[in-house]
């Protein structure tokens, strides 16, 4: 997930329903006009987040207090995994960063890409898989200094064999790698992506994936699109968002779900079957992508979200 997803929701600017719910929304941080803060992600006790400008913040308090820590270099910092406690970065022009062990400098990593990357996951074996533009999937062995380009056949899975920009990548509780893609596609392999099949087409992209603890797999994207799946990935049903807005990152904790985006905060409380849109001043003006669920606070905040100046907010 990145800036070319932020870049092209911004162009179609959403409008959320009229039916708000009161949510109590604090901020737990606030950035400059510029920042923008585009993943977060966890490690044990620890939070990360990333975004433009090579700016990496991490917190070891659930998310109330952020220490701004070494950058990697002045370029937009678009996702992250962390293995063993050791983040690894990439972004823009395909670079790609991992963290020395002791935690002071950040060490270049050969991507095999020039592309744009927007995510990255760590699968369970400890190898690494990061996707991004025009159909970029690169793959890192557990602790190598570098990535290897995957090849996919286009022509056997997309009309025209054109290569799609790819915008999340994640492996799902059984095993089974997911990306999502643009024109709604939803892409999956079983054989840790050496094959991909198709299982999803819509004129909406979908720009992120995420299972939660009941098992449900939710992708979100353009124009209010919301779809769910209860098989693995094998199928994928259509949800009503109650909005166009663009959604661009999704979460959980326990049974509920979030979804962020521009101008636009959706929750469920029944395990992603149906949706609210949920709101304050900052929601209705800006967008967030990156999400994370938390341990629910005193207040009932199950959800960091971050996304434009640089904002954390928990809700």
């Amino acid at each position: 997930m990145g800036l070319l997803k932020t870049a092209l929701a911004l162009t179609f600017l959403g409008v959320v329903g009229s039916a708000f719910a009161a949510d109590n929304f604090q901020s737990v941080r606030s950035g400059l006009p510029h920042d923008a803060i585009y993943s977060i992600d966890r490690s044990g006790n620890s939070l990360w987040a990333i975004g433009g400008h090579g700016l990496v913040l991490r917190s070891d308090d659930d998310g109330g207090e952020w220490e701004r820590i070494a950058s990697p270099g002045d370029f937009a910092a678009l996702g992250m995994a962390i293995h063993r406690s050791q983040p690894v970065i990439v972004g823009q022009a395909g670079k790609a960063f991992k963290l020395s062990g002791d935690g002071e400098n950040w060490e270049p990593l050969d991507s095999g890409t020039d592309e744009r990357l927007l995510d990255i996951a760590t699968l369970t074996d400890g190898s690494q898989m990061a996707v991004g533009s025009f159909g970029a999937i690169v793959k890192r062995s557990a602790g190598s200094d570098g990535f290897q380009k995957v090849s996919v056949d286009w022509d056997a899975i997309v009309e025209d064999g054109f290569e799609p920009h790819l915008y999340d990548v994640m492996q799902s509780k059984a095993g089974t790698l997911l990306i999502a893609a643009e024109f709604g596609m939803v892409l999956r392999s079983r054989d840790g992506g050496k094959t991909w099949s198709v299982q999803n087409t819509n004129d909406s992209s979908v720009f992120a994936l995420h299972q939660g603890a009941n098992g449900r797999l939710i992708g979100v994207g353009q124009a209010g699109y919301i779809i769910s799946s209860e098989d693995d990935g094998v199928s994928w049903q259509a949800s009503k968002s109650g909005t166009n807005a663009n959604l661009l990152g999704v979460s959980s904790s326990g049974n509920t779900f979030a979804v962020v985006g521009v101008r636009a905060v959706l929750k469920s409380s029944n395990g992603g079957r149906s949706w609210r849109a949920v709101s304050n001043r900052d929601t209705e003006r800006r967008w967030y992508q990156g999400i994370a669920g938390i341990s629910p606070d005193g207040d009932g905040r199950r959800f960091l979200a971050a996304g434009q100046f640089g904002q954390i907010v928990n809700f």
